[in-house]
């Protein structure tokens, strides 16, 4: 019956996509068949298909036959990507219809980006360049064996009710995780016992944490896969959703700008989805060899409305030298750090990169009883000052609060004055998302007396809801 349910629904979502100018099933498919390639002849494929998009780009890009690019494509061979200067987000965001293709563009759409650093970025898409880079994530779920049109439970940002009814999903927002929210994915779950959970992975923790600590005699595997993106990933999170929702994780990482970049294979290599996108390090505007850390630039392969070359994307990472052992003829993203601008100051003036606090926080986590501390956001007012939102239950002591303060001094530094406050809610992003750290936001002009006091999350009234058991 399921496998019948299955089979409705992915025969539904490839028609849908179909009369709307995307192909899905046909590129999975022509996807498949590159993955049989060796690794020389995969790579002439892309270099041609790189020639190709930037010989467009050139073209039909009205930005890129002016400034910089006019005078360095002027000297230079337009299919070389070493003759590109390097594109910041900046220039996307306030020069974005000059990045347009010239003449028509049927079907083409717009992408916005969360804005969770600033003013959001709009992306023009066309329908294959979209439809491409959603079969690259279908394709990279089919190493799992898990096929289109599974059950599924979806906890996102934004919500799209009829494709998500047509794709056998059934989506959550995470805009307010609330305890009645919860409550109603832990019943989904409960329920319908979804082969999939995919989302944000600081919302499908908080959902495992809440199921296993409400119901502890529920089926030890809740779900058989978990598919994680939007969010920096942390392994405390991997092992939690193990734990907790008995799922292997599946991470992806991409971004507005050209969408998929990278996915995990069964053998716990990062692959980048070069069929997509291309992509270099860079320092200094200059690509570095494999295995060095810098920046990531990426080169859209597929979108023809907005091509984006060369666009630093933020993130900064590493690509391995040596091919990971399923065989598959993908580069390795070796190491991969979000928000390459995220990083705080420390008491004595160095920069540290706030994922820092991410390992920190595992080990407090491993050695914490279920349900004590729900979540947890450190906030850098200024080099010597912190304040931290700890969403707690029952349990949390003195001794918790001394450990979360140790863990900002062993990083920042020991003079750090750190106060922890204990909040209802910790406050998500307005997209939904959620980050274990980030710079205090300010009220106004700088709070009540310039000081810079943060806005706290407000303490939302208790209802029946909120006495359930909250993690």
């Amino acid at each position: 019956m399921r496998a019948l349910e299955q089979s409705a629904h992915r025969a539904a979502y490839f028609t849908l996509q179909q009369l709307r100018g995307r192909p899905v099933s046909r590129f999975i498919k022509s996807l498949q068949a590159r993955e049989r390639l060796d690794r020389s002849t995969f790579d002439r494929l892309i270099a041609s298909e790189l020639q190709e998009q930037l010989r467009f780009a050139r073209n039909r890009v009205p930005l890129y036959s002016t400034g910089p690019w006019s005078q360095s494509l002027a000297h230079g061979d337009a299919s070389e990507l070493s003759a590109w200067p390097i594109l910041d987000r900046a220039t996307v965001r306030e020069r974005g219809a000059e990045l347009l293709t010239r003449g028509p563009r049927p079907g083409s759409f717009y992408r916005s980006s969360s804005a969770s650093t600033g003013e959001p970025l709009r992306i023009a898409w066309n329908p294959h360049g979209a439809a491409w880079g959603w079969a690259n994530e279908y394709r990279v779920m089919l190493w799992y064996g898990v096929a289109p049109g599974v059950r599924t439970l979806l906890m996102w940002g934004s919500e799209h009710r009829l494709q998500d009814w047509v794709r056998n999903t059934r989506g959550f927002l995470t805009t307010a995780l609330t305890p009645q929210r919860l409550e109603e994915a832990a019943q989904y779950v409960l329920r319908r016992q979804p082969e999939l959970v995919m989302g944000l992975p600081s919302a499908l923790v908080l959902l495992a944490r809440y199921m296993r600590t409400n119901y502890p005699n529920a089926p030890r595997q809740l779900a058989r896969f978990a598919k994680l993106g939007g969010e920096q990933i942390y392994p405390f999170q991997r092992e939690e959703l193990e734990k907790h929702f008995g799922a292997r994780a599946v991470e992806f990482y991409g971004c507005t700008e050209v969408g998929p970049i990278a996915a995990q294979c069964p053998e716990g290599s990062m692959h980048l989805l070069s069929d997509n996108s291309y992509i270099e390090i860079c320092k200094d505007g200059e690509p570095v060899p494999d295995g060095e850390f810098g920046d990531i630039v990426a080169t859209s392969l597929s979108n023809r409305a907005m091509p984006l070359v060369r666009c630093r994307i933020g993130d900064s990472g590493a690509i391995s030298p040596d091919p990971c052992r399923c065989g598959r003829p993908y580069p390795v993203l070796a190491s991969l750090v979000g928000r390459a601008s995220d990083l705080f100051v420390t008491a004595d003036g160095t920069k540290v990169h706030g994922s820092q606090l991410g390992a920190g926080l595992q080990r407090l986590l491993g050695t914490t009883p279920l349900g004590v501390i729900r979540q947890v956001l450190f906030q850098q007012i200024d080099p010597l000052h912190w304040k931290v939102l700890v969403e707690s239950g029952g349990g949390f002591t003195d001794a918790l609060a001394a450990q979360l303060q140790e863990l900002v001094r062993t990083n920042f530094g020991r003079p750090c004055q750190v106060e922890i406050e204990r909040v209802s809610v910790v406050p998500r992003e307005p997209s939904g998302k959620f980050r274990y750290y980030r710079p205090a936001r300010t009220n106004g002009q700088g709070g009540p007396n310039g000081q810079g006091q943060p806005t706290i999350a407000p303490d939302y009234g208790r209802t029946r809801e909120d006495r359930l058991k909250m993690v």
